[in-house]
């Protein structure tokens, strides 16, 4: 890693900035898609070590309950360099029912169609989101299919600092809630060290064009 891994105060700004829009196209599919409002937070970045990674998770999303989480990796279609990570969605276990109510979901919650909903939102909260950062930093994106990281885990056994390949990653972190009810969805991007130094370029260019 170099030491030159923090971002300007423009370069966070413009971050922000397209994150909030990208965010705002990912609410907006999940919101037709359900047919309910949907409630956006205000998106966090941050810089984290690979060993701060299960405590910063479990400040950012806020639950010491079970969760549920589904991962997707990405990265630059161009030529697989560039930029890369991985989205992450974390559900907390109040998700099911309620999903299955508002898809009127007819059949028995079991696990299989659990593991089912969760890839349903996961591909339009992921495919939406990193589909409108590519747009907005003139790129396009790759997708792997996405896996299921965890079903009814402990926050703690999510992502384990052993199976972690990076030390120091970006990540932004958006929460989804719905109007009156308990459902709540986070949507994680973790870029390790070399994409970070390619988003910074990004977002300079970006910049170099509003001069």
């Amino acid at each position: 890693m170099t030491e030159n891994t923090s971002f300007s105060e423009d370069q966070r700004d413009c971050l922000q900035e397209i994150v909030n829009v990208a965010m705002g196209q990912a609410g907006d599919s999940l919101a037709r898609f359900l047919e309910v409002f949907i409630n956006l937070s205000v998106p966090r970045i941050k810089l984290v070590a690979a060993a701060a990674l299960t405590d910063t998770l479990a400040e950012m999303v806020g639950t010491s309950n079970q969760v549920s989480a589904v991962r997707q990796g990405f990265h630059s279609a161009e030529d697989g360099r560039g930029m890369r990570g991985e989205a992450i969605v974390v559900f907390s276990d109040t998700s099911f029912k309620e999903l299955a109510e508002l898809l009127a979901y007819e059949e028995e919650i079991d696990d299989p169609a659990e593991k089912e909903l969760l890839l349903d939102i996961t591909n339009i909260l992921n495919g939406a989101c990193l589909s409108g950062i590519a747009e907005q930093i003139e790129t396009e994106l790759a997708f792997s299919a996405p896996s299921v990281l965890g079903h009814r885990v402990d926050l703690k056994d999510l992502i384990p600092a052993k199976n972690v390949a990076w030390n120091q990653a970006l990540l932004v972190e958006i929460n989804y809630t719905l109007e009156k009810r308990s459902f709540k969805c986070s949507l994680l991007l973790l870029m390790p060290g070399e994409a970070i130094e390619v988003v910074k370029k990004a977002l300079d260019d970006l910049l170099d064009d509003f001069d």
